[in-house]
């Protein structure tokens, strides 16, 4: 009697686990991909805010923050939105409210970029969550005004120029 071998799709296998989910209208998401990463770039944290937007309000989601790169997916079914800010744009970083600011999303960081846009985060007054957040942001921000190594922050990028023979050839 031959035996069944298992399947290779089963469903409670840890590599085949999805986290997906549907709109209202319809729409399936795979929750779970990662933020999509360039030769070299590395993820340094990741958390759950709350996006202040100013067309649309408050929009939960998870920030993502490499050591290139501020990107913001939304959780939200209803609001497909994706923030992805290269960390040489931002101009300042603030926090704003206290550890005894009352009231709804006041508790968190203000980014102003140098492509004009301002961006608000609200984060939990639990776990410090905001100084390190802040404080990751501003050490990749500005590196040379934290003594990081050139090398660890940013990656040589690869020139590509036409040669006269054969079609592309590399510059460094």
């Amino acid at each position: 009697m031959a035996s069944a071998s298992p399947s290779k799709y089963n469903s409670h296998s840890l590599e085949n686990e999805s986290i997906k989910r549907t709109s209202q209208d319809g729409v399936t998401r795979d929750l779970s991909e990662a933020v999509p990463r360039l030769p070299g770039e590395t993820l340094i944290t990741d958390k759950e805010v709350i996006y202040i937007c100013p067309f649309n309000g408050p929009i939960k989601g998870r920030v993502y923050i490499t050591n290139y790169r501020l990107y913001l997916r939304s959780l939200e079914m209803d609001s497909a939105l994706i923030l992805d800010v290269p960390l040489g744009v931002i101009s300042r970083i603030e926090k704003m409210g206290g550890a005894t600011s009352r009231g709804e999303n006041s508790y968190g960081l203000d980014i102003t970029c140098k492509d004009m846009r301002n961006l608000r985060f609200a984060l939990k007054q639990e776990g410090h969550s905001r100084r390190d957040m802040f404080e990751i942001l501003t050490r990749y921000s500005f590196p040379l005004a934290h003594s990081l190594e050139r090398s660890k922050w940013i990656a040589r990028p690869l020139l590509w120029r036409p040669a006269a023979s054969d079609g592309l050839m590399a510059l460094y």
